[in-house]
């Protein structure tokens, strides 16, 4: 008696995973094939190409080591390469949620916006920004 609760137990078990299968399968889970135009595959170049040219007054800057970008308040920053520190007090990173303090580095990718004028941030290496809105550039010199 036993064996035939088993038995029973285990069809019983085969036919409930089929039909969460077969339900999951019809609600379009698995509809998507990877790669496709429902489901594309982005490349890093793809994404750096496109912010890139964003529209909207956004603009790629190139900055050499040492060079320092300062914008007024409500210019935003996108660090799509190199290295960069944050200068002045006022940069706040979207992306987290934080005020970002001075001298730290900034994260790629990241959404910062100045928050206080004369913020922004400095190259440690040659590097390669998106920025939006009015912004100037300074030598480490200057």
């Amino acid at each position: 008696m036993k064996a035939y609760k088993k038995l029973l137990c285990g069809i019983g078990a085969v036919l409930l995973l089929t039909g969460v299968f077969f339900t999951g399968r019809y609600a379009g889970a698995a509809s998507k094939t990877p790669g496709s135009t429902g489901d594309p595959l982005v490349t890093l170049s793809y994404v750096e190409e496109r912010l890139g040219t964003v529209q909207g007054g956004a603009e790629r800057v190139q900055l050499g080591k040492g060079q320092t970008l300062t914008g007024n308040a409500g210019t935003g920053i996108v660090v799509l390469g190199g290295s960069v520190t944050a200068a002045g007090d006022g940069l706040v990173d979207l992306t987290v949620g934080e005020l970002t303090e001075r001298d730290t580095s900034m994260f790629l990718y990241h959404s910062y916006i100045v928050a206080e004028e004369d913020s922004g941030c400095e190259a440690l290496s040659a590097c390669t920004l998106l920025v939006s809105g009015n912004y100037t550039v300074k030598q480490e010199n200057d």
